[in-house]
């Protein structure tokens, strides 16, 4: 298939790689409020002393959970720019290995 190009949009991709990121401090904010919204055991009174013991739990895997998707997030957005600059360097060194092939031979006196 000559004359076919293959792009790669490594800006498109470096700029979704800052989304992620931007998605990754969001969950950030997200995991603070669930630590400043957890109640203490008094506020739930006399009649609900229970809820504590099955709510916390719960809060715990939900402040792990957004701490495994925060590592899970940033992680991704550097393999998305190191993805970019990778497919960058490589079609640079490509390109100048194919210019040079294509450069004119020196002429040299026989």
């Amino acid at each position: 298939m000559a004359g076919e190009e293959i792009r790669f949009p490594a800006p498109a991709v470096e700029r979704h790689a800052g989304s992620v990121d931007g998605i990754a401090d969001s969950v950030v904010r997200a995991r603070a409020a669930v630590t400043e919204v957890a109640m203490g055991a008094e506020a739930y009174g006399q009649l609900c002393q229970f809820l504590p013991v099955l709510l916390n739990p719960l809060f715990d895997q939900a402040i792990g959970a957004m701490n495994d998707a925060t590592d899970a997030l940033r992680e991704t957005a550097d393999n998305l720019r190191a993805a970019a600059a990778s497919v960058t360097a490589t079609d640079v060194k490509a390109g100048g290995r194919i210019t040079s092939a294509g450069a004119p031979m020196l002429d040299l006196p026989l």
